[in-house]
């Protein structure tokens, strides 16, 4: 049975895992889409040397500032490392739509020519109202929030390419990655124990470093334009990255930064435990094998 300790950023789920892991001899894989970048360790949160050392860790900093991934190459990395641990494998993450696809597959999409994925990008840099308007016209009913952009991006690129929303393809059956049992540890503190940790975190992240780790991130781009950068690569997507660059740029004050990036954060939080509450039903309904649901 594979266990997957779940919940909101800054819930404890590195912690929890590291435990489990030591507990059953297990072998950690993450499911935080930031953890997979390597040139963000403070601001994602990403494990200590000295957790590292507690347990094997597999997907963690495996991917390059200029490459972006899909949810479906997650799933197809991670569940080869679930297939290849001679240890048991214990997933750790807050990203549910990966967690999601690793869970219950994912419905085939159609490849997207390159021309029309650049064009894409550029279309979004330019005049994302259109991209949407266009997008929610074709399709009324498309369940995907204006702001989650790459999703609004892969939606356009479908109908670019195929005529038909990308619902059309959602509903279609699944690709399964693993056929194994389940059990979640979902972690979910009290809202006012959690947001008090998100806020303290940030301040130990600025006092870590944070603010230099973006400058280092920026340079890696050779000053591309703020908004192409947050457009265009997913590591920008990263809480605190927009905020810390328009610090940097001088866009924002010091003190208003901090403050955003805390809001934002506890805004995320709130989307997860949303998502996962949402969702837990239906990780036990969809899938053929046996989970089992604990809350902490």
């Amino acid at each position: 049975m594979i266990i997957a300790v779940i919940g909101a950023t800054a819930s404890g789920k590195t912690a929890k895992a590291i435990q489990l892991a030591q507990e059953l001899d297990g072998i950690i894989i993450n499911c935080d889409r930031f953890q997979l970048y390597k040139d963000l360790r403070i601001l994602s949160a990403y494990p200590t040397d000295e957790e590292l050392a507690t347990a094997p860790h597999r997907m963690f900093g495996i991917l390059d500032c200029h490459r972006n991934t899909s949810a479906y190459e997650y799933a197809k990395l991670a569940s080869d490392e679930i297939k290849n641990a001679n240890r048991q494998p214990i997933v750790v993450g807050g990203t549910g739509m990966y967690l999601d696809i690793l869970v219950n597959g994912i419905s085939p999409l159609p490849n997207i020519p390159e021309d029309v994925r650049q064009t894409g990008i550029e279309l979004a840099i330019r005049d994302f109202p259109t991209m949407c308007e266009t997008v929610y016209k074709f399709d009324p009913q498309l369940n995907v929030r204006p702001e989650n952009h790459h999703q609004i991006i892969r939606a356009w690129e479908i109908l670019t390419v195929t005529g038909k929303s990308i619902r059309y393809f959602f509903e279609k059956p699944r690709i399964k990655f693993v056929e194994d049992s389940w059990k979640f540890v979902y972690l979910n503190p009290p809202r006012d124990e959690l947001y008090a940790k998100i806020n303290k975190r940030f301040d130990l992240m600025i006092r870590n470093g944070a603010i230099d780790e973006v400058s280092a991130l920026l340079k890696k781009f050779d000053n591309l334009p703020l908004e192409i950068l947050f457009q265009k690569f997913h590591i920008f997507k990263t809480i605190g990255v927009r905020e810390i660059a328009e610090y940097l740029n001088e866009v924002l004050p010091y003190n208003q930064m901090i403050e955003l990036v805390k809001q934002h954060s506890r805004n995320y939080a709130k989307r997860q435990n949303t998502w996962f509450n949402k969702h837990s039903k239906l990780f036990l309904k969809s899938s053929h094998a046996i989970m089992k649901w604990i809350s902490l």
